[in-house]
């Protein structure tokens, strides 16, 4: 495998290849076909991945600090992947397993995580912004603080997940499992619930608290 042609972009189609412990930090891999490739431990530091094609691809304890990753992750294996500081903006991560992944100062706007894997991630303070999480599994998460506002969670899974201080103005959470779910302070002006299960939720500082008074 010619790791230079790589890294140059040179080489569009690795669909299947075996890149497992590459040093492709700063490489341009803009618009490459990487479906189903091996990058477990790779790392793609600061890379280019721009309209790449990463479907079903194994990224598992992949580096990706900085990296631009607005591409194609749909079943990507994410799994102990370093995705600090990443851009996922507008990225495809349906069904993609983000398990123990670190998550710090990502971007994650208008994001498709549909069915996505995130349970126990930490995606406090992210910009969560318009995501699409309808399915996702996100039991104990922590976004405390993040910015989810009008993102779609319907029929997402947030068992025992720390939303406090979280912004889900105009969200959807209609049939969402909240059970146990911490939303001490978060701002929930226009937010959908129709359905959802807010069994032994916290709502202090809410307007569902205020309602509930009023009641």
């Amino acid at each position: 495998m010619d790791i230079e042609a790589i890294r140059t972009g040179k080489l569009k189609q690795l669909a299947g290849a075996d890149l497992e412990d590459e040093d492709l930090s700063q490489a341009d891999l803009s618009r490459v076909n990487l479906a189903g490739a091996k990058l477990n431990g790779a790392n793609l530091s600061a890379a280019k991945l721009l309209g790449a094609n990463l479907d079903g691809a194994s990224l598992l304890g992949c580096q990706l600090l900085r990296t631009d990753l607005r591409a194609n992750l749909l079943g990507a294996n994410l799994m102990q992947a370093d995705l600090t500081a990443a851009d996922l903006r507008g990225a495809n991560l349906r069904g993609a397993n983000l398990m123990q992944s670190r998550l710090t100062q990502v971007t994650l706007t208008g994001a498709f995580l549909s069915g996505a894997n995130l349970m126990g991630v930490s995606l406090s303070r992210v910009d969560l912004r318009g995501a699409d999480l309808r399915g996702a599994n996100l039991n104990g998460a922590n976004l405390a603080g993040a910015n989810l506002a009008q993102a779609d969670l319907q029929g997402a899974i947030l068992t025992e997940a720390n939303l406090e201080e979280a912004d889900l103005r105009d969200a959807n959470l209609a049939g969402a499992n909240l059970t146990g779910a911490n939303l001490l302070c978060a701002e929930l002006s226009g937010t959908n619930f129709d359905g959802a299960n807010l069994t032994s939720t916290c709502i202090k500082g809410t307007v569902l608290e205020t309602e509930a008074i009023r009641d």
